[in-house]
């Protein structure tokens, strides 16, 4: 099978890594920010374990079926993960990490949280998801794609 190629940004950053450059930029700007509201803690909490859930699950559901969960490797895809959480959404993890960031944005919120969000949710989408369904739609093709058209991307 020959190699897909990548544009230079493409798989190159963990998404981890995006996800804690977005919630310091945010805390970075609460040095410069009133606070907008008093955080809604339930929601925070709830935020919280929704994402343990979908990480660990999507985790344990790729470990289960014998499949690599490295986002920068997703070429060594072994098999279509279709089952638990990923029944529900496609990407789980990356769903987990933006919760997260999302409960933080919450936590210490700033006129600069939704902006951030945007944008690490676009790069996640454009950088990191976007090559991985390129991969896995040639790799798997036509049971990816019946799965991409019955599963959301994110939920």
């Amino acid at each position: 099978m020959p190699r897909i190629r990548f544009n230079r940004l493409e798989l190159k950053i963990p998404p981890p890594v995006i996800v804690g450059v977005g919630g310091l930029l945010n805390w970075f700007a609460t040095h410069w920010a009133t606070d907008l509201f008093s955080p809604p803690w339930l929601l925070i909490a709830a935020l919280i374990v929704v994402s343990g859930v979908f990480g660990v699950a999507g985790v344990l559901g790729c470990l289960r079926c014998k499949t690599t969960v490295h986002p920068w490797s997703p070429d060594e895809t072994s098999v279509l993960v279709t089952q638990g959480v990923f029944r529900l959404s496609r990407n789980p993890m990356y769903l987990a990490l933006l919760l997260l960031l999302l409960a933080y944005y919450l936590y210490q919120p700033t006129w600069f949280s939704p902006l951030v969000f945007v944008v690490v949710t676009w790069y996640l989408t454009r950088f990191q998801i976007l090559p991985e369904e390129r991969i896995l739609s040639e790799k798997f093709g036509d049971q990816y794609a019946q799965y991409a058209s019955s599963v959301r991307r994110w939920l």
